[in-house]
C-alpha cells in the first residue's frame, strides 16, 4: 500500500499525502497546510538543514520555476508536489 492509500487511525478513510521537501518524502495526514506547517512537518520528519525562519518555495508545474509560500499562506497538498526550503539569503535553488 502506498503512502497515498494509507488511511488515518480515526477510520474516516482520509488518505495521507506524500510531498517532497528538499527532495525528501514528507507525509501529511491533512490535505491543507500553511507554509509554517509544511516546514515544521518536514523538520519533524528529519529533513536536514532547514529551519523555521527559512523560505519555503513550491515548484510550479513541470518547469524549474518556484513560487514563494508565506508562513501563513495555506496550500492544498497533492501527491508528488515539490517544495524547497532555503536560507533567506539563498533563493537561487543551486544548493538543493
Amino acid at each position: 500500500m502506498s503512502n497515498q492509500e494509507k488511511h488515518d487511525e480515526s477510520g474516516k478513510g482520509k488518505p495521507s499525502v506524500t510531498v517532497k521537501v528538499n527532495k525528501k518524502d514528507v507525509v501529511f495526514e491533512v490535505h491543507k497546510a500553511t507554509g509554517s506547517e509544511i516546514k515544521a512537518t518536514a523538520i519533524a520528519q528529519g529533513v536536514p538543514n532547514i529551519q523555521m525562519d527559512f523560505v519555503l518555495m513550491e515548484k510550479v508545474g513541470n518547469s524549474s520555476n518556484f513560487k514563494t509560500i508565506g508562513d501563513n499562506e495555506e496550500v492544498t497538498l497533492h501527491p508528488n508536489q515539490e517544495f524547497r526550503v532555503v536560507t533567506p539569503d539563498d533563493t537561487s535553488m543551486e544548493s538543493i
